[in-house]
């Protein structure tokens, strides 16, 4: 079956793509609009520069249309596709004003959730085989948060969080208000919703075995070294959803998973991502996007 969680709905998307037209477009593309010929009509294509994988493209297809709705569109990829240099992704055909006035915004939703996805999905593979989930962490850039963790979800992750209605999560600034660990705890359950999770975050063995005393569902593992994070995990068990948490990089993945975690939370998914080279070109192909694709290939032949 299908899963609809990975959707996005037009409905909620729109109000996004109209403040991003709103700011792009202000009171009009001083540029295109002067050079563009009366009914002048011309096609582009959007490629893919280096390997990755693709997200973005419903929103990119919903801008051109919300620009024009009689342009032409023909997408030729789906989001969460792994795609190699010089693949085309989309194709549109649309008055040159058009296209001129449209390519950065629909570039840079492109180029941020590919971006990414690709992330994603490197850490995804990363843990893969220990049975281990990848997912994000509470960190987003409103009003576009929603699209981040859509782009997580397509590379194949979880999105954990969302905000902070989503669970409980007991971290070490909230400890201090309630003055102590186990009475954060008691509080929040004497207060709190059932439906909601209690989450705790812990630093030391001892907040640990504190946790567990007072009957948490899960723990998130804050910035443990290796050592500490496998001596926690035996002490956990299977009492507790077991993550790890803090400045995880993919390098560390494997040395994780290893201890026999549940899950590792991955912030920098989301907050510190390398664009993926994207290019919208009119007519022919430029030849700064020629070269581009030239090096990527060279270099996935290279690999090979």
């Amino acid at each position: 079956m299908e899963d609809m969680s990975l959707d996005l709905i037009p409905s909620v998307i729109r109000p996004i793509i109209e403040w991003g037209i709103r700011e792009e477009l202000g009171h009009g593309d001083h540029t295109g609009a002067f050079l563009a010929k009366p009914n002048q009509i011309a096609t582009g294509k959007t490629y893919i520069k280096k390997e990755g994988v693709v997200c973005g493209l419903p929103l990119a297809k919903m801008y051109w249309e919300m620009l024009e709705p009689d342009c032409e569109i023909e997408v030729l990829a789906e989001d969460g596709d792994e795609c190699e240099p010089g693949q085309v992704l989309m194709v549109i055909t649309a008055s040159t004003k058009v296209l001129s006035a449209g390519e950065r915004l629909a570039l840079d939703y492109l180029q941020h959730l590919s971006g990414i996805a690709t992330k994603t999905r490197r850490f995804v593979e990363l843990a893969e085989p220990f049975g281990v989930t990848i997912a994000d962490a509470r960190k987003g850039i409103p009003p576009i948060r929603l699209l981040q963790k859509y782009a997580v979800r397509k590379g194949g992750a979880r999105s954990a969080w969302y905000s902070l209605s989503n669970a409980i999560l007991i971290k070490d600034n909230h400890i201090k208000m309630a003055g102590g660990l186990t009475e954060a705890i008691e509080l929040v359950r004497a207060r709190g919703p059932h439906t909601l999770r209690l989450e705790c975050e812990c630093e030391t063995l001892d907040q640990v075995r504190e946790a567990l005393d007072a009957g948490v569902d899960a723990m998130v593992l804050d910035n443990m070294e290796v050592d500490m994070l496998r001596q926690a995990v035996d002490i956990i068990g299977d009492k507790a959803f077991k993550e790890a948490s803090g400045g995880v990089t993919e390098d560390m993945v494997v040395p994780i998973c290893e201890t026999g975690i549940d899950q590792i939370a991955v912030g920098g998914l989301t907050n510190s991502v390398e664009a993926l080279d994207i290019s919208i070109d009119l007519y022919d192909m430029k030849e700064s996007t020629k070269r581009t694709i030239d090096r990527a290939r060279a270099k996935l032949s290279s690999v090979g």
